[in-house]
């Protein structure tokens, strides 16, 4: 299942849940306890498609280990 609502083309971040099976429901309820909607959830992944979008993530998510790529600059980032 893809949810998406005003979204670019490509994502700016790849986020990746380790380790969890049922990534695309943790990453749902994220989405609607925080009230984002320029995101993707697809295939165990969650597609960032804005910096506000990214900063509330990283300032809100408790809910486990992830990695997070950053496609614009091609790199990994890691969240404390």
């Amino acid at each position: 299942m893809t949810i998406s609502c005003f979204r670019t083309a490509e994502p700016l971040y790849i986020v990746t849940l380790r380790g969890n099976t049922q990534a695309d429901s943790v990453f749902r309820t994220w989405q609607q306890q925080n009230n984002v909607a320029n995101v993707v959830i697809q295939n165990q992944r969650l597609l960032i498609h804005d910096q506000n979008s990214f900063e509330k993530f990283r300032m809100t998510w408790t809910l486990g280990e992830v990695m997070v790529w950053d496609t614009w600059n091609r790199r990994h980032i890691y969240l404390d």
